[in-house]
């Protein structure tokens, strides 16, 4: 994984047992700072995190995508 530049996703993680839950962290992060609830959070895979989909990222996933938007 180091040479692939990838780092280990919390549902890799509890595939191989390092992890007990398969939920994204930064979901958890994000709903904990809001008060929320943190049930039902999706799987911490590295397309969840790319896509906005991802409560923690949503915000820089946006603005990167209005910043690459705009430069053309």
């Amino acid at each position: 994984m180091a040479v692939a530049g990838n780092t280990p996703r919390a549902s890799w993680l509890t595939k191989v047992g390092k992890m007990q839950s398969a939920g994204c962290r930064l979901c958890r992060i994000a709903r904990e700072a809001r008060g929320e609830s943190t049930d039902s959070l999706a799987a911490e895979t590295h397309c969840h995190i790319k896509n906005a989909g991802c409560e923690g990222m949503a915000t820089t996933v946006t603005a990167a995508r209005e910043c690459l938007t705009a430069s053309k």
